[in-house]
């Protein structure tokens, strides 16, 4: 489904006239599901679809049909302890109700007026305590943290640190009550107005400690199978039994969806995948109302095959625990875990990637070196070039002298002031130019010639040596 057709349906979700006010939803204490009708008052339940039983009229205690919604997916029921009455949440809303079935009480407790931000939110029950974290609304998608407070009877925000998710929507989320965490994961980031930007998929694995309000990063979603499944079909219909998620893939399919993910949350988020396409058959007037189809009920999977001829005596209930289920299904692997190849496939890149910056510099520094012998030729004479190949061929001898210098250039028969000229403009031209060039204050290692004080012995520096013997 097109992004833009699933928000579209999101939207007609929370609209209020509509021509029949019904709510529908599964009970996870009781195992029925249930339908309020408002035109009527009249409360119902079945066990699979067909048939509905009629359970009496309800009393309805600050309940306003203007503020009521049609929602048949969007239904949590939340079982108060040690009592008959449950909480019932409406999605889009932030509405808050209280049902008790034996009684045929409704009544609404929150005063909340703010509706259409918290769609398609993950809401749970924890130590008495109603929690709604995220959602889609307004045209983006959020990670707003929110609990309900029965004294102000509004919902309050919370404060998170560490790696809060940029969204919490459309992925996979729970509440799981054995380590008293909350974990998301394969969330999409939506914001219809930035047009680089429809609709991203964070592929991170969220885990929220409530004792320290903090998120931390549990790795990535790495396993193919998993990802391809959250990233084709946004309307992904998936359930939560307190430690496994059952991912039901029924995109592209019409009659039988024989293919079910199921992640182990507690078991280092294990995958397996299920596959029966004699069990899965679901069809006709309820083939699009997976909550009636397909459900769980602690350790037992249940789904209902319906189609166009059932009947109340001919609708037939599959169950099936998980660890048949598990034990008929092949292993992916972690869901974290990543494929053999991709270390490889990332070494090489390192590898070739440190090759090209190595070939690269390589290839650099010969660049500069040659510039620098060009540079070399053209700022200095003949004379200094003849002196600097001269120092550079003695340089591992020792100092040389100035009387050396003056026969290699063959002044020695010049008069001594002639010759003191030549030597001391040859290397201040050279000094010079080497100053220049390489950057270096210190060109030449001078001392004066212990055999004739009036003279001086001449030697590179050694940095400046070991650059002109790399040229």
């Amino acid at each position: 489904m097109r992004l833009s057709s699933y928000l579209l349906s999101l939207f007609l979700l929370i609209q209020v006239n509509v021509l029949a006010h019904t709510i529908e939803w599964f009970s996870p204490s009781t195992g029925y599901f249930y339908k309020i009708d408002f035109e009527n008052g009249q409360l119902s339940r079945t066990k699979n679809g067909l048939p509905w039983v009629n359970l009496g009229e309800l009393s309805l205690e600050n309940v306003e049909k203007v503020d009521l919604i049609t929602a048949n997916y969007a239904v949590k029921e939340f079982k108060i302890e040690n009592s008959d009455w449950a909480y019932l949440l409406i999605s889009c809303t932030n509405q808050v109700y209280q049902i008790n079935k034996k009684q045929l009480t409704l009544r609404r407790i929150d005063q909340t007026y703010f509706r259409g931000a918290n769609c398609l939110s993950s809401t749970f029950y924890r130590n008495g305590i109603l929690y709604s974290f995220g959602g889609y609304g307004f045209g983006t998608s959020t990670n707003i943290l929110t609990k309900y407070n029965a004294d102000g009877k509004e919902w309050l925000s919370i404060q998170a640190k560490g790696d809060v998710p940029a969204s919490i929507t459309m992925g996979l989320t729970a509440y799981v009550p054995s380590q008293d965490k909350f974990i998301t994961m394969g969330n999409h980031l939506i914001n219809d107005t930035d047009s680089k930007r429809l609709d991203i998929v964070d592929w991170n694995m969220y885990e929220y400690n409530f004792e320290k309000s903090e998120f931390i990063v549990r790795g990535k979603i790495e396993l193919k199978e998993i990802k391809s499944f959250l990233e084709k079909d946004l309307t992904r219909y998936y359930l939560f039994n307190g430690r496994y998620f059952f991912l039901l893939d029924k995109s592209g399919q019409e009659k039988n969806f024989d293919t079910l993910y199921i992640i182990d949350v507690l078991d280092d988020f294990k995958a397996y995948r299920w596959k029966n396409k004699n069990r899965l058959v679901i069809e006709g007037p309820y083939s699009g109302n997976f909550d009636k189809a397909f459900h769980v009920n602690g350790d037992t999977l249940i789904w209902t095959n319906l189609s166009n001829q059932s009947t109340p005596n001919t609708v037939k209930n599959h169950r099936m625990m998980v660890n048949d289920l598990l034990r008929e299904s092949d292993y992916l692997g972690k869901l974290n875990q990543v494929p053999w190849y991709k270390p490889i496939l990332e070494g090489s890149v390192v590898m070739i990637s440190l090759g090209f910056l190595v070939l690269a510099f390589f290839l650099f520094q010969k660049w500069k070196k040659k510039r620098m012998l060009k540079q070399l030729k053209i700022m200095l004479g003949e004379n200094e070039k003849m002196l600097l190949d001269f120092l550079i061929l003695n340089y591992t001898t020792g100092y040389i002298s100035g009387h050396q210098i003056i026969a290699f250039f063959g002044k020695h028969k010049s008069s001594p002031e002639s010759q003191r000229q030549f030597r001391a403009k040859m290397f201040e031209n050279l000094t010079k130019s080497l100053r220049l060039l390489l950057g270096k204050e210190q060109i030449l290692d001078v001392h004066t010639d212990e055999k004739d004080q009036r003279m001086f012995t001449y030697r590179l520096n050694p940095e400046v040596y070991q650059i002109l013997k790399s040229l």
